[in-house]
Formats: structure tokens, C-alpha cells, sequence
């Protein structure tokens, strides 16, 4: 039976667990069987979680005298993210470390090795005896990370390490306030609080009012994402469906990625290859992104989106072939109620203000999803005086929401 870790090997697994109990909140043993999680499974991912971030754990019991657990965190009180913590985590084996410290240092001389020459190396410097297979492995890692360098001499490929320096130590405290700020305001921050803790030190500068901590749990899956886009790849993604929470599959190129100023949900837009839709996938639903092939008319979908983009209202395309008309009044008091003109004009996005007669105003817009606008739309109730969509399904929902509402309402006046 293998015994409970704090440290992790993959980090899918654990940030959905993170997630979970961060954005949720409150979910027990039992929450979790419902997904096939075995119990000592759970309890394995909550110690980790207890572990990491004890000063922000909440739990209670409840009638059963079942535990349930939350992270209860203010991102205005706080100077670093805890959730970083999950990613300094990362289990490693002896070897690992051994060979982490065995290479730096032999390479540290610039002279460039093979993989047998840096084993060979090893072995006589420090008495220690590795697979060939083994460095060459580690070599080529670092040389990804940008740690080492490589060339070819002939057909034999050589590694190396340019000399040493000190950056950090040269930019001094001003490393340390562009680090501060970093890592609460920018995508992969955990690098920012990686080089905060280099100095042993805290982020004593800055405060976030709205600071979306969770994005952090979705900065492995940004990566992948940030690289296909820039090299114009296609991409294969696996992601839960919102519905049924099945696990798919889609082949596509990555476009964008929208940030929502209200919730601070990202999406990703892909141009789906076998349907030619549009879709916009939520990061934190995707499981896992592999870069393909790439794709030599990603420049024309690129030019094809920022064409279409100004047509969403949020981040869904709908029927991306297909753009929908919304048009509604509202009655408005314009002596003592011009803000309501002003909210029409500023959230509107490109829909068009009119004033139709003396304290009667007109929105009008095309969209891809009107869908999408609903919320907003009802925000104006009681004051709306018609609502029509081209698309007769939005109509017709928003209708029967009015009516619905308007039954609950009479049916709290009658109790009363």
C-alpha cells in the first residue's frame, strides 16, 4: 500500500481537486465517489490540500458528521498567491536531484560534451555511475528549459552551458518590485514568486483588488496553448463537456484567448477543423492540449476571426455562419433616470442607441449569440417595453422568463 505524499508527479490531477475546492467549496467524501474517485483517492488529494494551504482551509461537519472542506481566500489580503504552492510540489527521486547538481556543475567549465562524454564526466568527478540514456535525457530537458545550449559537430549532437551569470543579483531590488508585481498581475506568476523566494523574500508593494487566484491552476494548460499559436499549429484538445461532463476530443487551431472582465473565466477560441465552427472552450475544463502539425493557412483564420469578433457579445460564436438580430425598448424618465441612457450606450458594445419619443429609447444590435445578452437585457425589467429577436428561440425564452418571474411575484403578493 503506498503511503501519502505531499508531493505530486502530474499536475492534472491535483488542479482539478484544487479547483474544486477553491471555486465550490464545501464537498465531501461522498461528492466525490459520485465521479468513481475512491475514497482513500480523496483522501489522499485532501491531505495534500490541507498540507499546502493550512491557514486557508474550512471545514465543517454536517448532520452525517461528514467532513467537508473549502479554501476560503481574500486576494485583496494577501502579497502571494498560495496556490502556487501546488506547483512547487513536484516529486523527484535521488537520482534526480544528484544528477540536477552532478550537471550544472560539470558543465559549468563551457566546454561542450556528447551524452557519453558528460556521463564519462560525471563518473570521474564525482564517483557516481549514470545511464548514458539517462543523461542524455536530463541534456535534452535542460536544453528545452534554455539551461544548456546545443550544436552539431558532424552527426554528433553536443551540449553545453554558456558561462554563469548573476542577473538577479545584478538588477537587485529592482528585480524584486518587477517580481512582485509579476506575479499577482501576469499569466505564469508562479515564475514571479519563484524569484521571490531566490531572494527569501515577500511581496511587500502590491495588492490586488480582483485578483483571479485560480488562473494559476491553468497556467500548464495556457502554455501548450501560447506555443501553438505562436508557431500557427494545429492542436488536439481534450476537455470535459459543460453539459454532460464526458470527456471530448477536438482537432482545431487555437486563436485567442478571451478573459472575462465579470468572472475572470478564459476561454479558448478554436477554429474546429472537421466541423469549420468556431469553439470557445473554458481553460479550466480542458484537460489536456497536444501540439500537432503546423498549419500553413493559420494567417487567413487569424484574419477570418478578427473579422468576426466584434459580432460576440461574450466569448460564444453560435452558429459562427449565422448573425442575429436583438431589438428592445425600455421606458425612462430622462429627467432623473439619464444613467439608464448612459448604461445602454457604455455596455452596449457596438449596438445602437436610439430615441424613439420622449422618454422611450431603442437598442438594436447584431450578434452571433443573443443568447449572450439576456442577462443584461433583464437588468432593464421593469422598464422594457418590447423585446424581439430573429432568432425566434431567444424570443420565445426570453418571454417565458418574463412570465415565469411575473407568476412568482404574484404568487408572493397573494401569500402576503
Amino acid at each position: 500500500m503506498s503511503e501519502f505524499s505531499e508531493l505530486i508527479k502530474r499536475f492534472d490531477k491535483i488542479r482539478s481537486y484544487v479547483r474544486d475546492f477553491y471555486v465550490y467549496g464545501f464537498k465531501t467524501r461522498e461528492d466525490f465517489a459520485v465521479n468513481n474517485v475512491s475514497g482513500r483517492t480523496y483522501d489522499n488529494e485532501r491531505r495534500r490540500i490541507e498540507s499546502w494551504f493550512q491557514e486557508y482551509v474550512d471545514s465543517v461537519y454536517d448532520s452525517d458528521k461528514r467532513k467537508s472542506l473549502a479554501l476560503t481566500i481574500d486576494s485583496s489580503q494577501i502579497s502571494i498567491n498560495p496556490l502556487f504552492a501546488a506547483w512547487k510540489s513536484k516529486s523527484f527521486t535521488s537520482n534526480d536531484i544528484m544528477l540536477h547538481f552532478f550537471l550544472l556543475d560539470t558543465m559549468s567549465d563551457g566546454i561542450f560534451r556528447n551524452a557519453d562524454q558528460a556521463t564519462d564526466a560525471i563518473s570521474e568527478r564525482f564517483h557516481q555511475l549514470f545511464e548514458s540514456q539517462t543523461v542524455r535525457k536530463k541534456l535534452v530537458e535542460y536544453t528545452d528549459l534554455g539551461i544548456f545550449t546545443s550544436k552539431k559537430e558532424g552527426r554528433t549532437l553536443l551540449y553545453g552551458m554558456e558561462e554563469m551569470e548573476e542577473p538577479m543579483e545584478r538588477a537587485g531590488q529592482l528585480l524584486v518590485t518587477a517580481a512582485s508585481f509579476f506575479q499577482g498581475a501576469s499569466p505564469f506568476g508562479f515564475v514571479g514568486s519563484t524569484i521571490l523566494d531566490h531572494y527569501e523574500t515577500d511581496n511587500d508593494l502590491f495588492r490586488m483588488k480582483h485578483d483571479f487566484l485560480v488562473h494559476t491552476l491553468e497556467d500548464e494548460i495556457l502554455y501548450p496553448l501560447l506555443e501553438a499559436m505562436k508557431n500557427h499549429s494545429l492542436i488536439s484538445v481534450e476537455y470535459k463537456g459543460s453539459k454532460t461532463g464526458a470527456l471530448l476530443i477536438t482537432e482545431g487551431a487555437p486563436l485567442k484567448i478571451l478573459v472575462s472582465t465579470q468572472t475572470g473565466r478564459r476561454y479558448l477560441c478554436l477554429k474546429n477543423q472537421n466541423k469549420r465552427q468556431y469553439l470557445t472552450l473554458r481553460l479550466d475544463f480542458i484537460q489536456s492540449v497536444r501540439v500537432l502539425s503546423k498549419l500553413p493557412d493559420y494567417e487567413l483564420y487569424q484574419k477570418e476571426f478578427q473579422e468576426k469578433v466584434p459580432y460576440c457579445w461574450g466569448a460564444s460564436f453560435g452558429n459562427s455562419e449565422k448573425l442575429e438580430n436583438i431589438r428592445f425598448t425600455v421606458e425612462v424618465d430622462e429627467k432623473t433616470e439619464d444613467y439608464i441612457i448612459n448604461r445602454l450606450e457604455r455596455e452596449g458594445r457596438h449596438g445602437i442607441v436610439t430615441r424613439l419619443e420622449e422618454g422611450v429609447y431603442q437598442f438594436e444590435g447584431t450578434f452571433f449569440d443573443c443568447n449572450e445578452l439576456l442577462p443584461w437585457v433583464k437588468t432593464f425589467t421593469g422598464r422594457i417595453l418590447s423585446f424581439s429577436c430573429s432568432n425566434q428561440l431567444i424570443t420565445q425564452k426570453f418571454n417565458r422568463d418574463m412570465e415565469r418571474m411575473s407568476r412568482l411575484y404574484q404568487e408572493e403578493t397573494n401569500e402576503a
